[in-house]
């Protein structure tokens, strides 16, 4: 289970607006010493998008959540974003270099066709079948750690 802490921003009902607590790699951030991706962070900012999920849990603003989705939705996620479309782009350059016997040409504009497509293919797979599987859980609330106002 990949794991994420956030702070609650709105509860309406079983909808929960929450925005993640952002953490870095290492501590050298927050010293301002070191690394490129401490300098790019800096450079654009230190801004989160909130998120909308669904929640049995009664929550209130400020409260601090431990969400989380299983890692088989995240490997599936990767292996449908990523593999899907690498693997189309092999597989239709391979066609297209067969079928023009050896077109350069022909095989590259066959390899991105195979990616754009399987791009495709893949957007509309994880919208319709798996979409649902990629929306965090509300695991518990940290009542330690839970804000009073």
């Amino acid at each position: 289970m990949i794991k994420e802490q956030a702070t609650v921003i709105r509860a309406v009902g079983r909808r929960v607006e929450v925005e993640m607590l952002r953490q870095s790699a290492c501590s050298h951030c927050d010293l301002n010493q070191g690394c490129g991706t401490g300098a790019i962070g800096r450079l654009l900012g230190h801004r989160s998008k909130p998120i909308v999920i669904q929640s049995d849990i009664d929550l209130k603003p400020g409260d601090r959540v431990v969400l989380g989705i299983p890692d088989s939705s995240l490997l599936r996620a990767s292996l449908l974003i990523y593999g899907l479309p690498l693997f189309m782009m092999v597989a239709a350059s391979g066609l297209g270099h067969w079928i023009a016997d050896g077109s350069e040409v022909m095989t590259l504009i066959a390899a991105i066709a195979g990616f754009i497509s399987g791009f495709l293919i893949s957007a509309t797979l994880a919208k319709r079948k798996l979409s649902k599987q990629f929306y965090p859980q509300v695991l518990h609330v940290n009542s330690e750690l839970t804000r009073q106002f």
